[in-house]
This record gives structure tokens, sequence and C-alpha cells, in this order.
């Protein structure tokens, strides 16, 4: 398989987005530089600082595997990076909404079952539906969902992620032919959307940064007018 020019420019600025998420990874977090009063900004900047953790990976592996021309399980690896990138857009949200109306709302019930939750263990708080992020990015982004069901189909063992993907029926020898090489998936399937994923997730995790120390101001000052500590 040959990359045309399109192509291998848009791998190429993949690669360079992905390692300058690699190249950017804080280490930690210091609580006692945030709120004195309320866990909440804390947990704020932990799901910021995991979520650049994961997507840096997802990336890079995503790239490697579309240099390796893996299609199918570079594909799967996009709908991860698309994933991940709904959240921090998500978390941008409600942290800027809380920023101009200033009122919590159920933020630390997000921020819960983002960082805590599970489908599986009834100690934890139960996650939300990977959806209800990828809609809250579709409402602001146009076609985020249409995207991201794109990407999903090739997540599962049905036409465009199994007989699809590795086998082409030869009609006239009425034979079938099988490996990924007899059939020649697109890159425009899912390459422009890993690049196009990883620009938004850099963009609003750059702007969060503003917003994210007016909150922490919001918190100190809600508990001190109500003269109570917020979890």
């Amino acid at each position: 398989m040959k990359f045309n020019k399109t192509e291998k420019k848009e791998l190429a600025k993949a690669k360079q987005l992905s390692r300058r998420l690699s190249s950017n990874l804080p280490k930690k977090i210091e609580a006692a530089s945030l709120s004195h009063y309320s866990k909440l900004p804390f947990k704020a900047f932990s799901l910021r600082e995991a979520l650049i953790h994961r997507i840096a990976e997802l990336s890079e592996v995503a790239v490697e595997l579309f240099e390796s021309e893996k299609l199918v399980s570079a594909i799967i690896m996009t709908r991860a990076v698309y994933e991940t990138t709904s959240v921090l857009y998500w978390l941008y949200k409600s942290i800027k909404q809380v920023c101009a109306t200033k009122e919590l709302g159920n933020i630390d019930e997000f921020f819960m079952k983002s960082l805590f939750g599970s489908k599986n263990e009834e100690r934890l708080p139960e996650s939300y539906n990977i959806l209800t992020a990828i809609n809250h990015t579709d409402k602001d982004f146009q076609g985020y969902r249409n995207a991201y069901n794109s990407l999903s189909e090739f997540a599962h063992p049905n036409w465009s992620g199994l007989f699809g993907a590795y086998s082409k029926l030869n009609q006239e020898k009425i034979t079938l032919e099988l490996g990924k090489e007899v059939r020649n998936i697109p890159l425009s399937v899912a390459l422009p959307l890993l690049l196009g994923a990883l620009t938004l997730f850099i963009e609003y995790y750059n702007e969060m940064k503003t917003y994210l120390l007016q909150f922490n101001e919001i918190c100190d000052e809600i508990c001190q007018n109500s003269n109570k500590n917020i979890e």
C-alpha cells in the first residue's frame, strides 16, 4: 500500500501532534498549590492531566499502526482517541460553565464518575456511557457523532471490521480471498479524524488552563461564603 501525498502529510502531522503531547506530559499535581478549602480543583486538574497521558499513548500507537498498514487496529485506536478527546471537551465545557455562572451544579458527580466510574465494580460510582461525552462534543462540532459511529463499525466483527476488511469474494472463480492485503481500506476513513481529534484535544487542553484557575478561585469563594469545605 502506498500513501498518497495528502495521506503522507496528514500522517506526518498526526505524528507531530502525538509527539507534542508526549513531550509535555505532567508528572505530578501539587494539591497544595490549589484550593485549601475544596477538593474540586484538584479533581479537575487530575482528570485533565490523566486524559493527556491517555491520549498521548493512544495516538502514538495509532500512528505506528497506520505506518505499518494495520488499518483496522489503527482505526480502533483512532476511535479511542476520539473518546478521550470528547471527555476532555466535556470537562472544558463543565469548567467554563461554572466560571460563567459561579454555580457548581453537579460537577463533582461528573468528576467522580469520570475519574472513578466503573460498570463492573459496585463499590464505585457508575461510569458514564461514552456516548454522553461524544454527544456533548457533537453539539458544538456537528458531525462528531457520525464520525465516531463510522469508526465504531471497525471496532466490531461485522462487515467493516471483519468480512469487509479481511476478505474479497472472487465471483468468477467462486473463491474467497483472505488477508488484509486483498482489501484496500481508504485511509480517509480514519486518518483525517485522528488528526482532527488530536488538534481539538490540544486546543481545548490549553484553553482550559485559564478557566481552571478561575474555577479554583470560585471554589474558594463559595467555601468561604458558606463557611464549609466542598468535597
